[in-house]
Parts: C-alpha cells; structure tokens; sequence
C-alpha cells in the first residue's frame, strides 16, 4: 500500500476523496481523461511504482475476430464474411481453413 491509503475502495479516507484530476501528474491526467477519476486512483493505487505495458489491441484481439468468422462460416458465406469483417475473400478462406506449417526436412 502506498501513500498509507489502502487497496480497498471503501476504506478510502475522506481527504483523498477531494483529490482533482488537476492534482494528479499528467500520465494520471491523461487517463483521467479515458476511464475517469475513481477508476484512475484504484489502478494507481494497485500499479503505482510498476511499469505496465499495454500490447497494441487490435493484434491481441485477431484470435477472437478469427474464432468468431470461423464459427460463422457455413462453407458459402465466405464473400459475405469478408466484406463484413473488411477482409479479403482469401483472407476469410485462410481464416477458416489455415495451412499447418511446413515440417522441414
């Protein structure tokens, strides 16, 4: 615990209640402005001192935008799933039916 507050949102003390988001450094600003103030004191509260590294999301979520085309694949919907989705149709062939790896040998 740090600042001798504790983790838990309903123990906060009072003083810290009246904190503006103008008191806070500009990287707290910043997500002040995103998530809003109480969220932003929880997760500094947890994470302060820590570097924390936020992979760029659009590759995190690729699997779950490919597991959602396959299981709405239905063999001749692939036209329809690419322009849905903003893909090409071989795009969306490759999605539902990948190529293994070659084994070299």
């Amino acid at each position: 615990m740090s600042m001798g507050f504790p983790l838990e949102p309903r123990l906060t003390p009072n003083w810290l209640k009246e904190v503006k988001s103008g008191d806070l450094p500009e990287v707290y600003q910043e997500m002040v402005s995103v998530v809003g103030l109480e969220p932003t004191m929880a997760l500094a509260r947890v994470f302060s001192g820590n570097s924390v590294y936020f992979p760029k999301l659009d590759r995190c979520l690729l699997r779950v935008r490919n597991q959602m085309i396959r299981q709405e694949f239905n063999g001749a919907n692939t036209r329809s799933l690419a322009r849905r989705w903003g893909l090409s149709a071989r795009h969306v062939r490759h999605i539902v039916n990948p190529k293994p790896p070659r084994r070299e040998g």
